[in-house]
């Protein structure tokens, strides 16, 4: 019985052999990408922010002053900034949380680029990806993102050497996920 490194020797050598650690910051740079608040996400911020003034409104008068006065919107103002202010202090440490999950404990990978799929080893573990079936491919100056069954590899700049490196890498790999 050949194990995958045997098979991977005796076969066609990749075009691109990448190896690194992944660790949980790679993953907090997944999960802090930014997103679109929809759904009932939105509708709880809103709901959030807008308890905000309810609980102006239940101060009493004279502390907020008069109904539509300048004190009444400054604290309504306040409240709101306040409000969004915790959500998204609630939001980073949310994602702080799925970064950990995502990724408890840094791991050996090694990526090879084989032209016609890419084999992502996690700690020996291989698992190929077939270029017609990434879903997305993200790039941001620090990695690169690529989307596949439901699933995210990620890549670091340290991985290539350089962003340039990591640039063309991405690029390629669009082109022929396209085809």
């Amino acid at each position: 019985m050949t194990t995958a490194s045997e098979a991977t020797s005796n076969g066609p050598q990749p075009f691109r052999h990448l190896s690194f650690m992944l660790t949980r910051a790679d993953a907090l740079a997944y999960e802090t990408l930014p997103r679109e608040i929809g759904g009932w996400r939105l509708i709880l911020l809103f709901v959030w922010v807008g308890l905000g003034g309810l609980a102006v409104a239940m101060l009493p008068e004279g502390w907020v002053g008069e109904e539509g006065g300048w004190r009444f919107w400054a604290f309504i103002a306040a409240s709101g900034f306040a409000q969004y202010g915790l959500a998204m202090v609630v939001m980073h440490l949310y994602a702080h949380w799925r970064a950990a999950r995502r990724l408890p404990h840094p791991i050996a990978v090694e990526v090879l680029d084989h032209v016609d799929h890419l084999e992502w080893r996690e700690n020996g573990v291989p698992f190929f990806v077939a270029p017609e079936t990434i879903n997305a491919i993200i790039k941001t100056p620090t990695h690169v993102f690529i989307c596949v069954s439901g699933r995210v590899l990620i890549l670091p700049t340290r991985a290539f050497g350089s962003g340039r490196d990591m640039t063309a890498f991405a690029e390629e790999l669009e082109r022929r996920s396209g085809d």
